[in-house]
């Protein structure tokens, strides 16, 4: 009997649990629906804090990535004669790598640090700071359909044919952004405390660019390997991009590789909000 009653408290609390979890959430969203006006001037700000006071700014967050590209298919497609075989030409397949890699890499290099860079707004009562890394992320997305603009310009001129499997970037967008904000929760609070946690980043980035196929196929390693690579998250939205813009392979026909990735962007997601809320009530000790 004494059991029973045990099971039937940890279920009940177990439900409490869940269900206050879940009311934070609802209002969580209920924040930002509510204060879109302020998220919006906010990111407006953000854009133009980086990049559109100075003309220049601007031109360079473009220019910056574009020659990285252009000396990437110089080196491997005019000097090493790679990139051959990969049923568009080897420009195509670079620009939609590097554009939905750096989607990920440079929004959360950005949102590492964000609330250090807003940390006047920390003794805000009614501010929730979660929203911060969202700022970023949005901030982000604005250079990043600049770059796909400028992507989809450069797929044109090489022959390739608009179809519907185009629109599912969209998708795959989303999923980078969900996957951003839980890694950007962890990564924001934690580097107010462990401030190596923006160079780790850097080099972790860094890292998984040569182990993320930007510039290179996956034909050129063996098979056995394959699963391995697919581990990495930024795999699956580059892979996206690649089977949006020419590969006429829709996301649906990738389950395993989908749910992994769905259950990964989840994992990093609650622990996100757990880390937040529980360092959140010191970050004006450190700041």
């Amino acid at each position: 009997m004494d059991r029973e009653k045990l099971r039937g408290a940890v279920g009940k609390a177990g439900k409490m649990k869940v269900l206050q979890i879940l009311k934070e959430g609802v209002d969580f969203v209920l924040h930002i629906l509510r204060n879109r006006y302020l998220i919006f001037e906010l990111t407006k700000r953000d854009f133009q804090g980086k990049y559109i006071k100075n003309i220049l700014g601007l031109l360079w967050a473009i220019l910056d990535p574009l020659c990285f590209m252009v000396i990437l298919w110089f080196v491997f497609s005019v000097g090493l004669r790679s990139g051959r075989g990969m049923g568009v030409p080897f420009i195509v397949y670079l620009i939609t790598g590097q554009i939905a890699f750096d989607l990920v890499s440079q929004n959360l290099l950005h949102a590492t640090g964000v609330i250090k860079e807003y940390s006047f707004l920390i003794k805000k009562v009614n501010f929730r700071l979660a929203i911060l890394p969202i700022i970023k992320i949005f901030s982000g997305l604005i250079l990043h359909f600049i770059m796909l603009v400028i992507a989809i310009i450069i797929i044109l001129i090489n022959g390739v044919v608009p179809n519907i499997y185009w629109l599912q970037v969209f998708y795959y967008m989303f999923a980078a952004c969900v996957f951003l904000l839980g890694l950007s929760w962890i990564t924001s609070s934690m580097s107010l405390f462990v401030p190596d946690v923006a160079n780790i980043v850097g080099i972790v980035t860094r890292f998984l660019f040569f182990g993320t196929p930007v510039f290179w196929d996956m034909s050129i390693v063996p098979q056995k390997y394959h699963v391995i690579l697919k581990l990495n998250p930024f795999f699956y939205i580059v892979n996206g991009y690649r089977d949006s813009f020419f590969g006429h392979t829709g996301f649906w026909e990738h389950p395993e590789l989908s749910l992994y990735f769905w259950g990964l962007a989840g994992i990093c997601f609650v622990t996100g909000v757990f880390v937040f809320k529980n360092l959140r009530p010191h970050f004006a000790d450190v700041v």
